[in-house]
């Protein structure tokens, strides 16, 4: 049987690969412990599935990160922040638009509290130039974020490393890509 698996182990199969070759191995093995998960492991199947996923898509192969992500959510379990975010962004990659668009209303719909699932989507989408579901997920993180007692609705009372403040420029710099003029919201982020 195997060791133990911890965060910190995922991290240097991870940083240890460099090229696709190495890549493909990794997600290999991370396929593998994931398959064969040890009573002690810190990290749960999902997890090295999501990792091995990252793997996939940094050797090139969209389809077979695309599949892992599935067999992420459907193993169950936590995978910070929502493990339907790693699936939204394997359907983008892999030119599923519709599929990672019912990803994103499900997600939409369970009201997630942590901002970074906001966060994931609309960066997900920014980086597919879908500037408008971009726009749409950085706002509705801000939005959430200053629903917050602590911030009053001030968009001014957000810590500056906050996540709440991340998507407020993230909402601003997209609103400058998509020609539109500064409101209220963005004069708190420029």
């Amino acid at each position: 049987m195997r060791q133990p698996l911890t965060e910190d182990d995922i991290e240097a199969v991870g940083w240890a690969a460099r090229t696709p070759a190495e890549h493909l191995s990794a997600a290999a093995w991370l396929q593998a412990a994931a398959e064969a998960p040890h009573p002690e492991d810190e990290v749960g199947p999902a997890e090295l599935l999501v990792a091995a996923s990252d793997q996939l898509s940094f050797a090139g192969d969209a389809p077979g990160a695309l599949a892992l992500c599935r067999a992420a959510v459907a193993a169950g379990g936590h995978v910070p922040p929502d493990v339907r975010v790693f699936l939204h962004h394997a359907l983008l990659a892999a030119g599923e638009g519709e599929q990672a668009r019912a990803v994103a209303e499900d997600i939409r719909r369970s009201r997630p509290e942590d901002l970074a699932v906001y966060s994931f989507v609309g960066e997900s989408y920014e980086v597919t130039d879908d500037l408008a579901q971009a726009h749409r997920w950085f706002t509705l993180g801000l939005q959430r974020a200053l629903t917050d007692p602590a911030t009053g609705g001030d968009p001014a009372e957000l810590a500056p490393s906050s996540e709440g403040r991340m998507l407020g420029v993230a909402r601003t710099r997209v609103r400058r890509d998509l020609d539109m003029p500064p409101d209220e919201l963005d004069d708190a982020f420029t």
